[in-house]
């Protein structure tokens, strides 16, 4: 074994020792050695794994083979207690690295062990496959393509977009996937993609990511997939992508030192056995080509309203029969996939037969994005005259794209049975007393009619009614009146304030909870019960100092107000490590703890 540095030496010295079981029992020792893979290349490293298990005494030394290496990169200890006897068991992990190309024989480490073969071929490229430089290796080593997915050079991270199709009219949405791949134990934060053209807009982008588990060349990687609606601003043809920022690990040592890290397989193993360090990088997914066609302007309906999709239509009433001046409800449903948001109706137009009110449209979606569903128009109506009205067909015009042409879509006429008002039958009927009266008056017309004007029921007394005793009670009632009123209104108004001082209790006593569960997860440097306690502090300020309730305080309401303000973009950033530390975890050092509180407690001073 050649010895290249007192570190290799020290190293050495220790895995000599180490070799040395020393039980109290009677059993003998067994040592188990294994090495894999048997077959190299130069440039490559093998793992020579050394098992010993059982009670006594055993002293196993380090291999010696020319042309070898030997450096001892880990080791476990295990120890049992069965029946008062002690069972030890140590796995040592050493790392071989060929000085040249042939074939080794390592000899056993007991006279009873075999010896085990290591074959090392030359390097593809004639020579040894180490780089030149001995900078920082990659995690993944060369994974620049697996799977029909793109890489970042390091092998830690890919984001791939789904898109159903490449040609697309303007307005038209298509429902898109977002998937962000990272390698498990390497991939420390990341941020939310983002679209890297002008000339398309991201509507309806999903809050929670899917999240999902995927091998690639043998390694594991956790994938988030976000889904969103894709929609063209103008025509012509255009490239496509997407990126985010990520922090991942980076080793600090040279490849040929680093080739056993990959052997371990298990990232946590690679993350103690291979020193890394942070790096931030940027993954951006393969640019996807796109053609944008505008709309045809041959065919175009009067009513088209800029609908792109496929769509069906039909209408109700909330009932089939109505009194003259009641009102009655017009209901229009729009269904299928599209872009719901630019499907829009008057509905029925003003007539002679019915009084129409401007209607209101309600969307129910059929998917997470948006891109299916149904959009419901109502519309009040009052039949003007009683009888049976009918109800004029209502008509929608769209695109459609599979069809490369406008449609427009109609319902059926609909049918109301309109009765007369009660004040239209009283008017229409003659009451029987009446028509008594004028036969009576038509009777009497033969002789003359009297010369006096007829005098109505008779009084009790001159007395002017503001003299009278009962006069004086009105202006008392009203007296009393007003004074309950006011009695009322005040009390109203010390509600009010008691109601106040409650709430701003009830918030200080929340602001100190939050503020206590801060400093605790900043002392044990737990990020995410940190900035979540953090983003609900802010949203208990933010919402009392804007009048709107903290749980409806979103990040476009942080984004639009905050936007010139001096602690904005801070509180914009704390939101988004919020979202990204329930993912992540991610490490944060004391000072950054220290700097997002003092932000924190200057929103809490502010707000009333």
């Amino acid at each position: 074994m050649s010895i290249r540095s007192p570190r290799l030496a020290l190293i050495a010295a220790l895995a000599l020792s180490v070799f040395t079981v020393r039980t109290g029992g009677a059993a003998a020792p067994s040592v188990d050695a294994a090495i894999e893979p048997s077959q190299i290349e130069m440039g490559e490293s093998a793992r020579l794994t050394i098992l010993t298990s059982g009670t006594g005494t055993l002293s196993v030394s380090l291999p010696v083979v020319a042309g070898l290496e030997f450096r001892v990169v880990g080791q476990s200890r295990q120890v049992q207690i069965i029946n008062g006897t002690t069972f030890e068991s140590t796995s040592t992990i050493i790392r071989v690295t060929p000085e040249a190309a042939g074939t080794f024989t390592i000899p056993g480490l007991t006279p009873k062990s075999p010896p085990l073969v290591l074959h090392v071929n030359p390097s593809k490229g004639g020579g040894s496959s180490a780089p030149s430089n001995p900078g920082a290796a990659p995690l993944v080593p060369g994974g620049s393509n697996a799977n029909g997915l793109q890489l970042t050079p390091d092998g830690s991270a890919f984001i791939h977009l789904e898109i159903p199709k490449h040609e697309i009219y303007v307005g038209e949405t298509v429902p898109v996937e977002i998937q962000l791949g990272m390698r498990d134990g390497f991939v420390t934060s990341f941020s939310l993609p983002k679209l890297n053209s002008s000339d398309f807009t991201l509507n309806n982008l999903s809050h929670q990511p899917q999240r999902s588990t995927k091998v690639i060349d043998g390694k594991s990687f956790t994938v988030l997939t976000w889904r969103s609606l894709l929609a063209a601003v103008k025509p012509g043809s255009y490239s496509l992508g997407f990126e985010t920022p990520l922090t991942v690990r980076m080793r600090t040592r040279p490849v040929r030192e680093s080739m056993l890290d990959d052997l371990l397989g298990d990232p946590f193993l690679q993350n103690i056995f291979g020193a890394t360090v942070p790096k931030d990088i940027k993954v951006t997914s393969p640019a996807a080509s796109f053609t944008v066609i505008p709309l045809p302007a041959e065919g175009k309906p009067p009513d088209f309203g800029g609908a792109v999709g496929s769509f069906k239509i039909s209408s109700d009433i909330s009932a089939a029969t109505n009194t003259a001046g009641d009102p009655l409800t017009l209901r229009m449903h729009v269904n299928g996939s599209g872009n719901f948001d630019r499907v829009d109706s008057s509905m029925l137009g003003a007539g002679n037969a019915w009084k129409t009110y401007q209607p209101k449209a309600a969307f129910t979606p059929a998917d997470p994005v948006g891109f299916k569903g149904e959009k419901t128009f109502e519309q009040p109506l009052i039949a003007s005259q009683p009888g049976t009205h009918a109800v004029p067909a209502l008509s929608f015009s769209f695109f459609d794209p599979a069809t490369r042409r406008y449609e427009t879509a109609h319902t059926a006429p609909l049918s109301v049975v309109v009765s007369p008002s009660v004040a239209d039958r009283m008017a229409n009927e003659l009451p029987p007393a009446a028509a008594a009266g004028t036969l009576a008056a038509d009777d009497s017309r033969t002789g003359l009619r009297p010369d006096h004007a007829a005098s109505g029921a008779p009084i009790d007394s001159l007395v002017p009614p503001y003299f009278q005793p009962r006069f004086p009670a009105v202006p008392t009632i009203l007296a009393l009146l007003f004074g309950g009123g006011w009695i009322a209104l005040r009390r109203r108004e010390r509600d009010a304030a008691d109601l106040q001082r409650q709430r701003a209790r009830e918030r200080a006593q929340m602001t100190q909870t939050l503020l206590k569960r801060m400093a605790a997860a900043s002392a044990r440097g737990d990020a995410p019960v940190f900035f979540n306690s953090a983003r609900s502090l802010l949203q208990q300020a933010l919402g009392a100092r804007w009048l709107i309730a903290p749980a409806e305080l979103t990040t476009s309401d942080v984004e639009t107000r905050l936007e010139a303000a001096a602690d904005g973009e801070g509180i914009r950033q704390l939101f988004a490590l919020a979202d990204e530390a329930n993912y992540s975890g991610g490490e944060m050092r004391a000072a950054d703890f220290e700097r997002w509180t003092q932000l924190v407690r200057r929103q809490c001073e502010a707000s009333p």
